[in-house]
């Protein structure tokens, strides 16, 4: 016998210890975070709106106010995730946005990649094999939804939330302790801080725990003995969670006295209102279940589904049956939350977003059921039978584009254009599904093991990093939803305000539409704005009037004296205007004029308008049958009547259409010359040193708009009739210190 060397001992002691401290596994999460940075940093744009300026803006709020607390524009709102924009604030202490935004995707890698630490603990646990254990979290980050990294979205945390909160619950299961209950709980409260939607995980924690006392319990004895034997069981063996779980139910009943339940979802709340069982949920919950295996290129699906459902009636003891009962509860939930979300939100499209936290549950059961020695593979139907059901009534939408909902969707139109009809895809994949468990069956008879797990691992290696692959190719070889190519750095030039004004929150933007005619375009552009600088801290607007982001973006709201001209608000030293816009002009020193607006600088003072409209639609166009007027302000310190001439610049629908100026000074009359083109017309007033004076705007005859009115898109669409729009408005001294007389 060959005789040991003298370091062969100490080696391999140290390979023990350094594998037991998870060097290796820290390693391959560093390697994967570094990979997939150099995809998630190439992304220099906003892709997802307004989501990304929401999370933005609330990891400002953490910079600004140095608080945990959601705020945005400076106000508290009920936002229940919050732990990505904690952590995001990290990369917005420093630097401008779009250093800041570089940041935030390298980090956005890191965190999103660290899934394959839990993804590794659970398949150790349920394998008991550190090599699948290692196969499991490299697969976890290869997966077509990785691309959220490129985003600022909650996916990013969500991810390893979801599977580290798993962990806890199958933890508590096999050992119950204090320490483990009390983890469990604490999973449970990281998911849910993650993504709202994980709220779900909290039925799914007492649910698995029954349903395993249930199962480990055996069949004999009569039902009803049997499930409060399982009751006490779990009751005697989480203590702790019996406690906490009585203090929730205790908190739910005292909210649905108020009437206040919804309200512990923060902005989701509208969720729990309503039908929570829409009609169609059968049809439409296959089809989810379809785009789930699709989304794990079919096979692993079988194979995981259906040693999952034969495992479920082998109860024991152990971490494998935890992890199975585990599996099967929450992929079962989660496909029925998200099913019933977007049946009631979603229009009924299959929105993957919601569902991909599961897979790698199907991986590691998948694994599992290569592993195991012998399972009854005939309950690959089952899932196979489900699956090719789904795919029959599958919308299998396409985008065009990388749609962030549903990144599966790019598979959709491969198949649909290959196919040539979405009929022909439909059944294409139910019988490559059917095909394809029945050829594992016989594979499975006829092979040797070793073979047929080459043959599925090899599978898996090729097609979920080819997913992974095209989900990013699509991203990056179409513009983003801005219009705007996502690698091609935006930064230098929208973030104009914070260039010349710093990063503090001293800007006020006023929205108004950038575009006449185009919603979105208007909307992108304030988007643009406040996204692009940190220090557009507040919105400021006409309530009821064209705002461009939902209400979680509290506004100020704004009005004005129509006989002094001042706002009922200062908020800030200095706001954006658009130059276009025909409501008011603030008074000020003009700063800076870029992107069609000004940059206006108030001073210190209260704000004031130089000028107001009266009777004209609020973006623009005039009224038929109203008067319009432009109601003009002394500027600050004027002591004596002043003579200004007024510009305005008209646009109409037809060419030809009559309009008057009238002033106290004088009269324009014209028509406008062409439809389309703006047509300039000016008048002098003699503005008094205190009161206004108006400028009275008459236009005859109306005709239908191009659009509707830009207060938001269900408006944009609507029929209206209007004369001429008003736009770029000026005021200017016709001489320098002229005095007028003002005429009686």
């Amino acid at each position: 016998m060959r005789a040991l060397s003298p370091w062969s001992r100490p080696l391999k002691r140290t390979l023990v210890l350094v594998d037991r401290l998870g060097v290796p596994l820290v390693i391959i999460w560093l390697a994967l975070g570094w990979a997939l940075s150099r995809l998630s940093t190439r992304v220099l744009d906003w892709y997802v709106m307004t989501d990304e300026l929401l999370y933005e803006r609330l990891a400002l709020s953490v910079v600004h106010f140095h608080s945990p607390l959601p705020r945005v524009h400076g106000d508290l709102i009920p936002n229940v995730n919050q732990l990505y924009p904690i952590l995001l604030a990290g990369a917005y202490v420093h630097g401008l946005v779009p250093a800041a935004l570089h940041q935030a995707h390298l980090l956005n890698a890191f965190l999103m990649s660290s899934a394959a630490i839990p993804a590794f603990l659970l398949a150790r646990r349920a394998s008991a094999s550190r090599t699948i254990a290692y196969l499991v979290a490299v697969a976890t980050v290869c997966v077509p939804w990785i691309v959220y990294s490129s985003f600022l979205l909650t996916e990013v945390v969500g991810y390893p939330a979801f599977l580290w909160a798993l962990l806890g619950i199958e933890a508590t299961i096999v050992v119950p302790s204090r320490r483990r209950d009390v983890l469990a709980l604490c999973g449970l409260a990281l998911a849910v801080l993650a993504r709202t939607q994980f709220v779900v995980l909290v039925l799914v924690l007492p649910a698995t725990i029954l349903a395993y006392e249930l199962a480990v319990l055996g069949s004999d004895g009569p039902g009803q003995r049997l499930r409060r034997a399982a009751r006490a069981a779990a009751l005697e063996r989480h203590r702790t969670l019996a406690v906490a779980y009585a203090l929730l139910a205790a908190c739910g009943v005292g909210l649905l006295a108020v009437g206040r339940v919804a309200a512990i979802l923060g902005t989701y709340a509208d969720t729990l209102e309503g039908n929570l069982l829409p009609s169609g949920i059968g049809r439409s919950l296959l089809a989810h279940v379809a785009v789930l295996a699709l989304s794990v290129a079919v096979l692993p699906f079988l194979i995981g589904g259906g040693w999952l459902a034969a495992s479920a009636f082998r109860p024991a003891r152990t971490e494998r049956y935890a992890f199975t009962v585990n599996a099967l509860v929450t992929i079962v939930a989660l496909c029925l939350e998200v099913t019933v979300f977007d049946l009631r939100f979603g229009g009924g499209v299959v929105r993957d977003r919601y569902l991909f936290y599961v897979v790698p549950l199907l991986l590691i059961a998948c694994a599992c059921g290569l592993q195991a020695q012998a399972w009854p593979r005939r309950w690959l139907l089952l899932p196979a039978a489900l699956a090719a059901a789904g795919f029959l009534v599958a919308g299998l939408p396409v985008f065009g584009v990388l749609d962030v909902d549903t990144p599966v969707s790019d598979i959709d139109e491969y198949l649909r254009t290959s196919l040539h009809s979405l009929e022909a895809a439909r059944l294409t994949l139910a019988a490559a599904t059917i095909l394809l468990a029945a050829l594992y069956l016989r594979a499975s008879s006829l092979l040797p093991r070793r073979i047929v797990n080459a043959l599925v691992v090899l599978v898996i290696a090729v097609a979920l990093p080819a997913e992974t692959w095209y989900a990013y190719a699509t991203l990056f070889d179409h513009p983003g939803t801005s219009g705007r190519p996502l690698t091609v750095e935006q930064g230098n030039i929208f973030d104009w305000v914070d260039q010349r004004v710093g990063r503090e929150p001293a800007v006020t933007m006023i929205p108004y539409p950038f575009d006449p005619g185009d919603f979105q375009a208007s909307q992108a552009y304030w988007w643009d704005l406040e996204f692009w600088n940190e220090s557009v801290g507040q919105a400021a607007l006409f309530p009821g009037e064209f705002d461009g982001t939902p209400s979680t973006f509290p506004p100020l709201d704004l009005d004005f004296n129509p006989e002094m001209g001042y706002a009922n608000i200062s908020p800030s030293r200095y706001l954006v205007q658009l130059v276009d816009d025909s409501r008011f002009r603030m008074d000020g020193a003009i700063i800076l004029t870029n992107r069609g607006a000004y940059l206006i600088d108030t001073g210190h003072s209260r704000w004031r308008a130089d000028w107001i409209t009266l009777g004209l639609f609020d973006d623009g166009w005039t009224i038929p049958g109203v008067v319009g007027r432009l109601r003009v302000f002394p500027t600050p310190g004027q002591t004596f009547p002043t003579l200004r001439t007024v510009a305005i610049t008209f646009d109409s629908p037809v060419a030809g259409r009559p309009v008057e100026l009238i002033s106290n000074d004088g009269v324009w009359r014209g028509r406008i010359s062409s439809a389309g083109s703006g047509t300039l017309a000016s008048v002098t007033i003699c503005g008094p040193a205190r009161g206004f004076t108006d400028v009275r705007i008459i236009v005859k005859g109306s005709s239908p708009t191009p659009y509707g009115d830009m207060r938001n898109i269900n408006t944009f669409g609507s029929y209206r009739t209007a004369g001429v729009l008003v736009s770029n408005v000026g005021i200017y001294l016709a001489a320098h210190g002229a005095i007028c007389t003002l005429k009686r």
